[in-house]
């Protein structure tokens, strides 16, 4: 009875480690893969044949298993950079079929007859030899690795991958590199997979591609969602029914031909429930349904709006300090750009200087959301180029400029539905630079300086917002204008110089257009340069000291706000009439 324990103890510590792998590639990053169970098999070769041929230890080989397969894992990383949803999953089924058929027909892991005569792992000069002893060494790296991965999962990277799952666009209008992101989300998840496949190498020790199929993928992604998505203990549940309510069949009084057919049914039964009534897992948590009316919260004082010219800035108490370079103007010289014969965008030549808040209004259809388009670099011209200062970003991708000061909004707000308020402006406020794997201080659950002062300087700007209290509140759970005013905090936390904001007071309150009007006064103020598209010309008349008037792409007119909302020409056009 101990040998069996043991040996159960052993396999449900190793098919924690997979789901633990496979959550972070799919509950964290939000990526689908059916080609964990390569991954599982890559790693087991590769420590058993080592340590049986080579003559190494166990923890190196399970290292050296580990890189291998997140140099593999690289090229579905790449692969992922183009395609996603169902070519991603075609993708990855290829690679696992065509992975375990290669190591099926390769003479040097044993072909279809396996891999046999694997030694048992030793750990500083002493061998392992009792199931119990590697029952051990199962638990005690699979707790080292529920604790490493609670940290990254719980740092500035950990952040970018909760973003690429939650909206990738949004993310790369904040300056978030995703290609590299979805790269290292599978690397690390592969490696974790293939260091799984090390320790099932020594505790069966004997493989053969049997144990790897597509099946075994399957049931790595089903403990993964039966565990919860994106919960820390979702796979500590998810491997224990997985393994442990199947293998207790074995106890009923079943012919030997039936045993394995009923566990099939059995375990197909239970995965349908959890998909039918608890979608998100045992351990995940419903999300709030919110019917909140779209006021903006009481609790915070609403800047009062000055009766001066637009472009004056009430005094806001407590305004965060936002440090900028300023002094760069976004420019457009004839940029055009055709979608099929429709000429969206029809030679624009266009400035927005810093220190003003320009409008740009037209007709429905005029161009003015592919201008911002063109100019944020989610669209490349046909013909024309952008200019940020003296710098040429035509061909500048939409991160690359958000990462050199020019964000963008869009009509839907696009927000981080599934992470907290707070998350949502720290990940605004992290720069490339500290979304590294391994952050100081964060793995072993502490926080360096610096995530720190982001935290603080993130709940500042809550209570700027007057949404403190929603600090740990879902995005998606907020009222509309608190969405709005998050949205907009998002934006500022970015420091850029150059905001281009789409429809920003749609679907707003009288409060909360006042509030967003503040705060564009107050952003303004400090030196930076705000392009707005906005459908009532009270608030255009209110804030932008410069109106842009686009007709059928062309830029038809542009000047003071009070001249060109004067003139009755551009209003007939406007209005249709």
């Amino acid at each position: 009875m101990a040998f069996y324990l043991s040996n159960l103890i052993a396999l449900l510590a190793i098919f924690v480690i997979l789901g633990m792998s496979f959550n972070l590639l799919m509950g964290n990053a939000g990526l689908f893969s059916i080609a964990h169970g390569a991954f599982f098999g890559l790693g087991a070769y590769t420590t058993g044949l080592l340590m049986r041929d080579a003559g190494w230890s166990f923890i190196p080989a399970a290292l050296a298993a580990a890189g291998a397969c997140a140099v593999v894992s690289m090229a579905l990383g790449i692969a992922a950079r183009r395609v996603t949803d169902v070519y991603l999953v075609i993708l990855t089924l290829a690679f696992q079929v065509g992975a375990i058929e290669i190591i099926r027909n390769t003479a040097m892991t044993g072909g279809a007859g396996g891999l046999i005569g694997i030694p048992r792992p030793d750990i500083f000069g002493g061998v392992l030899v009792t199931p119990e002893q590697v029952a051990g060494l199962a638990v005690v790296l699979c707790l080292l690795i529920a604790v490493a991965l609670r940290g990254i999962v719980r740092s500035p990277f950990g952040r970018s991958l909760k973003a690429l799952r939650e909206d990738e666009l949004a993310a790369r209008s904040l300056g978030k590199a995703t290609p590299m992101a979805k790269i290292k989300a599978f690397a690390l998840s592969s490696a974790l997979a293939g260091v799984a496949g090390a320790l099932f190498a020594v505790q069966v020790r004997y493989i053969s591609t049997a144990d790897f199929g597509l099946d075994r993928s399957i049931e790595v992604l089903s403990l993964t969602i039966i565990g919860g998505l994106a919960v820390w203990w979702g796979p500590f549940v998810g491997a224990a029914v997985v393994l442990l309510i199947p293998e207790s069949l074995t106890y009923l009084d079943l012919p030997d031909t039936l045993v394995g057919a009923v566990k099939g049914f059995v375990f197909s039964l239970l995965l349908l429930a959890f998909l039918l009534f608890r979608p998100q897992g045992i351990a995940g948590r419903r999300r709030r349904e919110t019917s909140a009316p779209a006021v903006a919260p009481a609790a915070a004082p609403v800047p009062r709006q000055r009766d001066e010219a637009p472009v004056l800035v009430p005094e806001v108490a407590g305004a965060p300090v936002v440090e900028r370079a300023g002094g760069d103007a976004l420019r457009c010289e004839n940029v055009s750009i055709s979608f099929g014969g429709l000429k969206a965008v029809d030679g624009v030549t266009l400035t927005l200087r810093p220190g003003s808040i320009t409008g740009l209004v037209g007709p429905n259809g005029a161009g003015k959301t592919t201008l911002f388009n063109l100019l944020s670099g989610l669209l490349e011209p046909d013909t024309g180029r952008v200019y940020f200062g003296d710098r040429d970003v035509t061909r500048s991708s939409l991160d690359t400029r958000a990462r050199n000061g020019i964000v963008r909004s869009f009509q839907e707000m696009r927000l981080f539905d599934g992470m907290t308020a707070r998350e949502n402006l720290l990940l605004a406020l992290t720069p490339k630079g500290d979304e590294r794997i391994l952050t100081p201080g964060v793995v072993l659950g502490g926080r360096h300086a610096p995530e720190r002062e982001r935290v603080a300087r993130a709940d500042e700007m809550l209570a700027y917002l007057g949404i403190a209290h929603h600090a740990e509140t879902l995005a998606g759970d907020m009222s509309y204008a608190e969405q709005k005013l998050l949205m907009m905090g998002r934006l500022l936390a970015t420091k850029a110089d150059c905001y281009l904001l789409d429809e920003p007071m749609s679907g707003l309150d009288a409060a909360g257009r006042e509030r967003i009007l503040a705060l564009l006064r107050d952003t303004v103020a400090q030196g930076a340069t705000i392009c707005l598209v906005e459908h009532s010309l009270d608030v255009i008349r209110n804030v932008c000291s410069w109106v842009v008037f686009l007709a059928d792409g062309a830029l038809v007119k542009e000047g003071p706000t009070a001249e060109i909302t004067g003139d009755r020409e551009l209003a007939a056009m406007y209005f249709g009439t």
